[in-house]
């Protein structure tokens, strides 16, 4: 559903574009707006939560919302009658259309293993997995990496074409559109800094440090048939981040739908962009693959030495614990207490004494206030009206024999009704 139902409404806007004869510049504006407004708001969310596939899902609103800044960007420039802007900016959105289904699809796949292997989708439940899910942990940090928009992965693709339409859209405009589009920057650059932090929170939280609560069912490493296909995912990711080029020309023939451009006259400016995507890809790739023969070597050297394993320092506490970590309530603290306006953050507080307290407790729930507003009240107010009603629902089966008869008496009379209602006309259309 993530990866590709949510998907449907990008379509209806980019057949619908077709549909409209209006001013493109004014329609361009206003779906940037709204996908700058649904991006922070799935962000901001995210960020906060401590149910891991609620995170996810979050996370799925936030990338919409720069799917849309792309899809707004070229409708700029149709209506400013700039090429470029609208190649990069529908290309950058189609192709995070593609990635976001990718990442996003390899996310819950990591998110599933950690469940069905833990039973639990809380957060502030989980640490440590990597030591017992080393492969599920690793390709999670694709994953996360990829919807952060890093290179070598395809999320900094599109991104970067997003960004580079952004920046094509600043030379020629006029003062409002020109404050607009930094407006715009603006706005993609804080959602991207703003899920580097919710997956550096739930990425250590989960899979390092060590176990914060004591689980029923010892974690484990998911079998093969459920990694294959996160392999598979992962080599298209990894595809898509180091031969941008040839996915660019791909989207050639969706692309000249909006303009006349073909796999045989792609502009020089956006093969150049696809050369610098690349190469930035490789050097990346290079670095992490010399990181990866550094701890390689490391491991081989190291491999005959005696080993001893002990406990973390406790900084002088001599019973040390699993609490005495990070939770990713407090990991995100500093953020939340500027966010928490904007959020239902339900606290949960019993009194801490002495050094080493057993039934101290301080938990936080943050509720989506749309949610509150929107679904919960009007359910709430809807549940009271209808519950004035229970009084026709009391148990009492001689009601219940006088509503049968009740029915059936107007079963008979309303077609005798109707007829002397129609004869009653006639009668009134004769005289």
């Amino acid at each position: 559903m993530s990866g590709v139902i949510v998907k449907l409404g990008i379509y209806g806007i980019l057949r619908v574009v077709f549909l409209l004869k209006q001013d493109y510049t004014v329609l361009g504006e206003i779906i940037i707006i709204v996908s700058i407004l649904t991006g922070l708001y799935g962000i901001l969310n995210a960020s906060v939560h401590r149910d891991f596939k609620k995170m996810l899902a979050y996370c799925t609103i936030e990338n919409i919302g720069i799917i849309g800044i792309g899809i707004g960007l070229g409708l700029l420039g149709m209506g400013t009658g700039n090429s470029l802007l609208i190649v990069l900016g529908f290309a950058g959105a189609l192709l995070h259309t593609l990635n976001h289904s990718l990442f996003k699809s390899l996310l819950f796949y990591g998110a599933g293993n950690v469940y069905q292997s833990t039973h639990t989708m809380d957060i502030e439940k989980l640490g440590g997995l990597v030591k017992r899910m080393p492969q599920t942990a690793f390709l999670f940090l694709i994953a996360a990496l990829a919807i952060c928009g890093l290179p070598p992965f395809n999320g900094f693709v599109s991104e970067f074409l997003i960004y580079n339409g952004m920046f094509a859209g600043l030379h020629g405009s006029d003062k409002a559109l020109l404050s607009f589009i930094v407006f715009a920057l603006f706005g993609l650059a804080l959602i991207g800094g703003l899920a580097m932090l919710c997956f550096t929170k739930a990425f250590g939280t989960v899979f390092l440090g060590t176990g914060r609560h004591h689980l029923e069912h010892t974690p484990a490493e998911a079998e093969m048939g459920k990694l294959i296909p996160m392999y598979a995912v992962f080599m298209l990711i990894m595809a898509i981040g180091l031969l941008p080029k040839t996915f660019v020309i791909a989207l050639s023939q969706p692309l000249s739908l909006f303009t006349h451009l073909t796999a045989n006259n792609i502009p020089e400016g956006i093969l150049s962009l696809t050369g610098t995507m690349s190469m930035i890809g490789l050097c990346s790739a290079i670095f992490l693959s010399l990181a990866g023969l550094i701890f390689l070597v490391r491991k081989r050297i190291t491999s005959n030495q005696p080993k001893t394993v002990n406990v973390t320092w406790g900084c002088g506490y001599i019973v040390p614990t699993g609490k005495m970590q990070y939770t990713a309530s407090s990991f995100i603290r500093a953020y939340r207490k500027l966010a928490e306006p904007l959020f239902s953050i339900h606290k949960i507080k019993k009194e801490i004494k002495g050094v080493f307290p057993k039934t101290g407790e301080r938990e936080t729930h943050p509720y989506d206030k749309a949610e509150e507003w929107f679904i919960d009240y009007p359910l709430l107010r809807l549940k009271k009206f209808f519950n004035r009603f229970t009084f026709l629902q009391n148990g009492n089966l001689q009601f219940y024999i006088l509503y049968g008869m009740v029915f059936i008496l107007l079963v008979l009379a309303i077609p005798f009704l109707f007829d002397y209602i129609n004869s009653l006309i006639k009668f009134l259309n004769q005289v």
